[in-house]
This record gives structure tokens, sequence and C-alpha cells, in this order.
């Protein structure tokens, strides 16, 4: 068992906020192969998105020995954290829809990895637990996943690993402000779409 002052010797400080900058903008598609290359460049959403995809890939066949998917490992994971969550807080947990969190949960309470019982407080919310065979598999499952972060961590410097969590809350932030251009949130479908 890990006392407190371990823990926060793993834990990173926070890095300082980043610089913005708000005139940045993209270009409008162009025609040509060395346009669509060159514009590809400066989209981030595309770099992002090729990034996550590699890592779940590697995720997925970091754990397809457990016949565990990425979203059922992430699931039994928070579970092993916090165990007696509800389905809601699951979902929230590993940043999947309820229906999905439920087709997860289905799976694992099939392979008797996880129970899922009335909560002692709310009759009519279930809470899940995983199950002694659900932590065992886990356990090993996770030995396999985290050589997968291991990597990514590898390829940065410590300072850079804070700073790439700093540039990647600031993805997420930014794309949670809701100040869309006027032009842009009022548009109308084309009639000759």
């Amino acid at each position: 068992m890990t006392d407190a002052s371990s823990r926060d010797d793993v834990e990173p400080a926070p890095a300082p906020s980043l610089p913005c900058d708000p005139a940045f903008r993209l270009p409008a598609p162009r025609r040509g192969e060395d346009e669509f290359a060159a514009d590809a460049e400066l989209r981030l959403g595309l770099h992002i998105k090729l990034a996550e995809q590699a890592m779940m890939s590697a995720k997925a066949e970091a754990l397809r020995p457990f016949d565990l998917t990425v979203a059922q490992y992430g699931a039994m994971l928070s579970l092993y954290y916090v165990p007696g969550q509800s389905p809601s807080q699951l979902a929230r947990a590993v940043a999947v829809t309820p229906q999905t969190i439920g087709a997860t949960l289905d799976k694992l309470a099939a392979k008797s990895l996880v129970t899922r019982k009335p909560s002692k407080l709310h009759r009519k919310v279930l809470v899940v637990t995983l199950t002694s065979k659900g932590e065992r598999l886990l356990i090993e499952a996770d030995a396999a996943a985290r050589t997968v972060e291991e990597r990514i961590g590898r390829a940065f410097s410590a300072d850079e690993r804070v700073q790439l969590c700093e540039l990647l809350r600031c993805v997420g932030a930014a794309l949670e402000e809701s100040d869309l251009p006027a032009n842009v949130a009022t548009l109308k479908s084309d009639p000759d779409d």
C-alpha cells in the first residue's frame, strides 16, 4: 500500500497556463493535392484523431489476450479505483455514452467480471462492482495496457508530459466554449443538398 507522500511524488505539478492565439484561422478548402496536404497539416483535430486512433489500436492489441475491449477495460479500471459506481457515473468516468456503458456492462456481467445490485440509498439505481475474478483479470490486463501509456510517456521529457497534459486540457476547454461566430450558428442548409 502506498502512503500519501509517495502518491504526491508521482503527481506532476500543474503546468502554467499557456498563451493562446485568438487570431488563428484555418484557410478555406482549396483544390489540389498539395493544398490538401498543407491544409491538413494545420488542422489540429486531424492530429488529435490520428493520435487517438493509434493509442486505441495499441491498447486494443494489448488487451486482446484478456478478451477485453478498451471500453470494458476502462470501466473495470474505474470500478477498481472506485467500487460501487452507477452506470451513469461509469459512463462519465470513461467518456462513453450511457448506451455504450450499458452494453459494456452487459458483456462484463456475462463474463462474471462485474455484479450489478440495487443501491442501498436509491433502490432504482444499480451500483456496479468488480467480482474477485474481475479484479484479478483487471490487474493482469492493466499491466499490459500500462505499457501503451508508458510508450507514449517515454517519447517525452517529464516537462513535456506536463505540457502535453496542459495542452490537451486546453483542447477540451476550447471545445466546451460556445462562442461560435454568428454566421456559423445561423447557417442554413443549402437547398440543393
